[in-house]
């Protein structure tokens, strides 16, 4: 499993991109977060858990801590009203809020890209532009989210589904989870003992892809999806699995069916992560 096995799982935010407009936070240095950015991070935070657990959300909620302080952007006086959690049908989650009275409610989500772009509802040349920016980030290695947000009239009641709500697109960030530095003479070690290391990730396959690489595991990987997995019989997969050492956007129980069956073409597996 890559993330927390062979990165660290320290997330931290790399990238912003706002329609046209792109910032890598490398290059801000000491300066202030440009203001076209701002909305960007603030319904990240907005679409994450108040006191949270997992990297990414701390990522969100530490970069906001350090560039959004002092501005209007921080809301720690909302109430939570409901939360759609992440599904597989729909890899993105949002969070409803209470804001000032006599206004509407906030919706906020994030997700994977694809998932965003279909809640939103975007047009072809849109979609397009967003799936070529995730790209982008997907092939440094960064893991892409995208960002949304709606407003619900106040009082009315909670739409069961998020694709209920009007969502407009605000922008993409990209998280850098750094390789273990000692990732690649391990991944080595195990070649020369005749050991086959095999990544699987919920990341994207682009991204899966570029891990891959810096981890020594493939660097000219195939990737195969989740969703391609969905599609293979049994000896479609023992075929393909004889080749290909890299899976991504791939579900918890896809995992130990990928174990299954290289145990059944007679392998012997260890599963970390």
């Amino acid at each position: 499993d890559k993330t927390g096995t062979l990165t660290r799982n320290r997330m931290a935010v790399a990238a912003l991109q706002v329609g046209e407009q792109a910032l890598e936070i490398d290059g801000l240095g000491e300066a202030a977060l440009p203001e076209p950015f701002h909305e960007l991070l603030e319904f990240a935070v907005l679409a994450s858990e108040i006191d949270p657990h997992d990297p990414m959300e701390q990522a969100f909620h530490r970069f906001a801590g350090e560039q959004l302080a002092d501005t209007e952007h921080l809301h720690p006086q909302w109430a939570l009203a409901q939360e759609y959690e992440l599904s597989p049908r729909l890899m993105a989650m949002s969070h409803l809020w209470h804001g000032a009275a006599g206004s509407a409610d906030v919706v906020a989500t994030k997700g994977a890209p694809e998932a965003i772009a279909d809640l939103c509802h975007l047009e072809p040349a849109a979609r397009a532009q967003l799936a070529t920016q995730a790209d982008a980030m997907a092939d440094r290695g960064l893991r892409a989210l995208g960002v949304a947000k709606a407003r619900h009239r106040e009082h009315a009641a909670h739409p069961q589904d998020q694709h209920d709500f009007d969502f407009d697109f605000v922008g993409l960030i990209g998280l850098a989870d750094p390789l273990r530095p000692q990732v690649p003479q391990a991944v080595a070690a195990c070649r020369r003992a005749g050991i086959r290391v095999i990544m699987i990730t919920g990341d994207h396959p682009r991204t899966a892809s570029a891990i891959a690489a810096q981890a020594g595991i493939d660097d000219k990987a195939q990737v195969i999806t989740g969703a391609e997995l969905a599609d293979l019989d049994a000896a479609a997969l023992a075929q393909r699995l004889r080749r290909v050492n890299v899976f991504a956007r791939v579900k918890p129980q896809q995992k130990l069916a990928l174990i299954e069956a290289l145990k059944a073409g007679g392998d012997i597996v260890a599963m970390t992560g």
